[in-house]
């Protein structure tokens, strides 16, 4: 819905109080009206809403649509519903802000969820009059029951007037009303209409409809051309679905490594069937190379989002197909681990080792490199390390940071960013995060927001929370080449970055 232009009447959507000695300006205004700008001044959002009317209309003040926007966000922030509207109305027209019709019905929804039902009717009104964005608004309100009962028989009546006059969003609405309501030949022929028109979503159902023979016939290479194509658009099912198709050969010509890549984008989108697939092929090595680290970062993404009983029955004695493994092994060592029982760890880790997983190797350096451990062995643990190093892209982050700090070894910048990039360009995303934090600080390297911002976005969305905080200042102030965004910024702090590895310890059995 992004930036689509509608004509609407202005006086009717905004909904604010009609003012007395409308010909007047300030200088001649009554007392009383002057006193409305003293109080939007001091921060009363009732009289900011005002204000901003009077801007928005040319009443008492030249006629300025940007500062009308401005009055009323100031409103709008203190949740002052009419005024959330009537910023909406800014966004749809693109008065005084750049047009954005997405965050209009975004904003017009807020406003009638706060109580003005008023701005519902409104585009009712609007609708009936023929008016494209009111129609499809309408819809989406009666979908949804805001400020009326839901009643979605309703909304497609809407839809399809808006469908018919070229609505995009309409004609993909519509059709997922029609694929609900079992007429999937219907469907699939708006679908196709929207998805000639480039609606991402309906090239996806239209490839799914194909591969399914769902209200057309069943075409699996030529539903396969839509899937990819709304992946590469970057539809989170889609990459989903293009990841199974290549994993099983269903539609085109069956690749591991192309199942993986897709399977990965889609983790990435945040689909939790994919995160749980991911940790489980990173696991066996399935189209890419053994990584129990990832694995293990993977699963404990996909545990909190339904995940946990399918986890847990991968360690079942009797059906589990995780029980026994050196991944089970290398979780118990972790656990171990982390109650700082060292020798048991140490067991454990020397079964992953035997089974020639470099992990193994890794965490054996690890506990060698603890104070904590009884038989404390700095120089073993950091020529483990380098050994293992040489394969393992979590070795590699653990020594680029210690040649930082000089920790055990030496300390060598140039060593320490030498593996700091392999480990990134391997795919470890801590040490992205940490090649960011080192040119956002200016840490033993030329400060450069630049090539922060470069190794933050490497990671794709895996931010520590160090990164995280850095990269939001970045949107905040517009560093690195970024453009200024304050609503990426405010998401980025907002985000809980754990550590997912506490997730999946806590469902390891010990036995």
């Amino acid at each position: 819905m992004k930036k689509l232009f509608f004509n609407i009447i202005i006086g009717s959507l905004v909904v604010v109080p009609q003012m007395a000695f409308a010909q007047q300006t300030l200088e001649q205004a009554t007392d009383s009206i002057k006193q409305i700008l003293v109080d939007a001044r001091a921060g009363k959002p009732e009289a900011q809403n005002e204000v901003g009317a009077w801007y928005y209309r040319g009443r008492h003040v030249k006629q300025n649509y940007k500062e009308a926007a401005q009055w009323w966000a100031k409103a709008a922030a203190q949740g002052n519903a009419r005024a959330i509207g009537n910023l909406g109305l800014c966004y749809q027209t693109g008065n005084g802000v750049e047009a954005d019709s997405l965050k209009a019905m975004k904003l017009y929804t807020s406003s009638i969820k706060r109580g003005n039902v008023a701005l519902f009717k409104q585009n009712m009104t609007l609708a009936g009059k023929g008016n494209v964005f009111a129609q499809v608004y309408t819809a989406y309100c009666l979908q949804h029951g805001l400020g009326v009962k839901k009643d979605p028989a309703k909304a497609a009546t809407y839809l399809e007037t808006a469908a018919s006059k070229g609505s995009v969003d309409a004609q993909r609405e519509l059709a997922l009303y029609l694929l609900n309501s079992k007429q999937p030949v219907k469907a699939y022929a708006w679908f196709k209409k929207a998805a000639d028109k480039g609606s991402v979503p309906s090239i996806f159902y239209c490839g799914k409809m194909l591969i399914d023979g769902l209200g057309v016939k069943k075409d699996a290479q030529q539903g396969m051309i839509y899937i990819l194509k709304a992946a590469d658009a970057g539809f989170a099912n889609a990459e989903y679905m293009a990841s199974q198709a290549y994993y099983q050969g269903n539609g085109v010509t069956k690749s591991n490594t192309q199942g993986y890549n897709w399977l990965l984008k889609a983790a990435l989108s945040g689909v939790s069937n994919a995160q749980y697939q991911l940790a489980q092929k990173m696991v066996i090595g399935d189209g890419c190379p053994v990584n129990y680290d990832r694995a293990t970062y993977w699963f404990g993404r996909s545990i909190p989002a339904g995940h946990a009983v399918a986890f847990k029955k991968e360690f079942d004695k009797a059906e589990g197909t995780l029980y026994g493994t050196p991944y089970q092994a290398y979780l118990k060592g972790l656990k171990y681990y982390s109650q700082k029982d060292f020798e048991q760890a140490l067991k454990q880790f020397k079964i992953v080792e035997k089974a020639g997983i470099v992990e193994g190797k890794t965490m054996t350096a690890v506990i060698m490199a603890n104070k904590d451990y009884s038989k404390y062995n700095l120089k073993k643990g950091v020529k483990l390390l380098k050994e293992a190093a040489k394969t393992d892209p979590m070795a590699m982050y653990l020594l680029g940071a210690m040649y930082e700090a000089g920790k055990g070894v030496e300390a060598d910048l140039v060593q320490a960013k030498s593996y700091l990039e392999q480990a990134a360009k391997a795919g470890n995303p801590e040490a992205m995060c940490y090649l960011g934090n080192m040119y956002y600080e200016g840490r033993g390297v030329d400060k450069s927001y630049d090539e922060a911002v470069r190794y933050y976005m490497m990671s794709e969305g895996q931010l520590t929370p160090d990164a995280a905080k850095h990269l939001a200042a970045c949107y905040e102030n517009g560093y690195g080449n970024l453009e200024k965004d304050t609503q990426k910024a405010e998401e980025l702090l907002k985000n809980s970055y754990k550590n997912t590895t506490e997730a999946v310890l806590k469902l390891v059995p010990m036995n």
